[in-house]
């Protein structure tokens, strides 16, 4: 007899409570997190860190709303850097009190780029929880350690573009097991409850079920793997990456969850953006965020998020003050969406034999008009030439421009970008926007990854590029907002 899909509700519901029951069953309730050695054996040698300067996590700043973060940077002449300490290979406190880590050497190395010396920066502690509101209310510059672009700290805070992945996965013996439903009725340990919750959705998904034990550490679980008291151990993939890197006798079978890991900024400064993405294109492109990732990882990084063409930045030649932009109020009061296009861009943008815009991005925007008005004839276009576009944006005669527009680094200093919507020989395009309006660019990525998640993105793609792989949007982990919410400005 066929089964019956089970509903999301239901399955949620059976991730709970098999959640519940670990929970229960594991020895003196949660296992802690630990902040020890991430592989546990034959860790993976690396160089000893520069000793960190740290200072106590500041009392809210009170910067006034107009001045950049480059001007606060140069005031200071030190980058404040919030930084999590539980998240190696990223960033951890090492025996020694030290802050050690992939994201600490990133933030040394933009340290050293812009202000001259590795040691003008100061960390400051931050969690998972509480980085996006510190950026956000200025208390820091900038902030990472293994943080998660999720959907919810982006309406409060703006993120850089991601240069690597972590989520959920499941550590084995190599050649064991080829993929995780053969790990049926065996043993697995986890030792975190987020770990546990995707290996609960993941046995729903596969139709099997295995036999769970907890550990109180990574170390401990991973050394348990090794001498065959369980056959998996399933964790934040970062840490299990390097620990299979560091041990050839382990392997990664699954990934459950994918997560993009990127920089938290403040939100409505586009300058300051610019600056860290630009800088981390440039690390990409000369070969030192290769090194960085392969002295913590022991392998090379798979590719990260980049702008093409990167220009050297320097943070002496960014403003000092910045005008936050508001054309939501616009749109909301039009109720209409005014997109600047090139009517030459096929088949991105093109005006048919009618004489009528057409073509890919074209009726991107129409759908977003449908979802955010009920009407996909509430969006004017306007054909301009694409040298026309930035002053357009900036002067507000438009909110978007389309037409092809690549992201590099000089398009990326003239204006702001939504998700990259396709990419012509390893080069992003996407949605032209205004600099410095964050809540705008999140509107309009927000709905990409809603038409993304529900097939409408893809069968915009594959009616214009039927030959092309489908530029796949990584959604950013969250329901909130919805785009209900931004359009109403609550």
């Amino acid at each position: 007899m066929k089964k019956r899909a089970m509903s999301t509700s239901t399955k949620r519901l059976s991730t709970c409570l098999l959640a519940c029951t670990l929970i229960l069953s594991a020895c003196n309730g949660l296992p802690q997190i630990d902040l020890g050695d991430i592989a546990g054996v034959d860790e993976i040698a690396r160089l000893a860190a520069t000793p960190a300067v740290v200072v106590p996590a500041a009392a809210p700043t009170a910067a006034p709303p107009t001045a950049s973060t480059a001007a606060l940077v140069k005031r200071r002449s030190v980058i404040r850097v919030g930084v999590r300490y539980d998240a190696p290979p990223l960033a951890r406190v090492n025996a020694d009190g030290e802050l050690e880590g992939l994201d600490v050497d990133l933030a040394r190395e933009f340290a050293r780029r812009w202000l001259g010396s590795e040691r003008n920066v100061e960390f400051v502690q931050v969690t998972s929880q509480s980085a996006a509101r510190k950026v956000s209310n200025r208390e820091v510059d900038l902030a990472l350690g293994g943080l998660i672009h999720t959907r919810p700290a982006e309406a409060i805070a703006d993120f850089s573009l991601r240069y690597l992945y972590d989520g959920e996965a499941i550590l084995v013996r190599a050649g064991e097991f080829a993929d995780f439903p053969s790990m049926a009725q065996r043993t697995v340990t986890y030792v975190d409850f987020p770990s546990a919750a995707a290996l609960g959705d993941a046995q729903i998904a596969s139709n099997i079920t295995v036999s769970l034990q907890v550990r109180n550490s990574y170390r401990a679980a991973v050394n348990d793997l090794l001498v065959g008291t369980t056959d998996g151990v399933v964790g934040r993939w970062r840490r299990l990456r390097a620990t299979a890197a560091g041990e050839p006798s382990l392997a990664i079978a699954a990934v459950f969850t994918v997560e993009p890991v990127a920089i938290v900024l403040p939100p409505n400064d586009s300058d300051w953006a610019d600056l860290v993405n630009l800088t981390l294109s440039a690390m990409v492109a000369d070969g030192t965020f290769g090194k960085l990732y392969e002295k913590w990882f022991g392998a090379p990084p798979d590719p990260a998020e980049t702008v093409a063409q990167p220009l050297p930045l320097q943070l002496a030649s960014l403003p000092d003050a910045i005008t936050p932009g508001d054309h939501l109020s616009a749109i909301r009061t039009s109720g209409l969406v005014r997109v600047g296009f090139d009517p030459q861009a096929t088949p991105f943008t093109v005006l048919n034999e009618r004489g009528e815009p057409a073509g890919y991005e074209i009726e991107l925007m129409r759908e977003m008009a449908r979802r955010w008005f009920g009407n996909p004839a509430q969006v004017q276009f306007t054909a301009l030439p694409p040298e026309q576009f930035a002053r357009a944006l900036a002067s507000g005669t438009i909110e978007a421009a389309i037409g092809g527009v690549q992201r590099t680094g000089a398009n990326e200093r003239a204006m702001d970008f939504s998700v990259a919507t396709f990419s012509s020989s390893g080069v992003p395009l996407g949605i032209a926007l205004p600099t410095n309006d964050s809540a705008l660019r999140d509107l309009v990525n927000f709905t990409l990854q809603d038409m993304w998640a529900d097939g409408t993105f893809a069968r915009i793609f594959q009616k214009w590029f039927p030959d092309q792989p489908i530029n796949a949007i990584t959604p950013w982990p969250g329901d909130e907002p919805g785009i209900e919410a931004l359009l109403a400005g609550t």
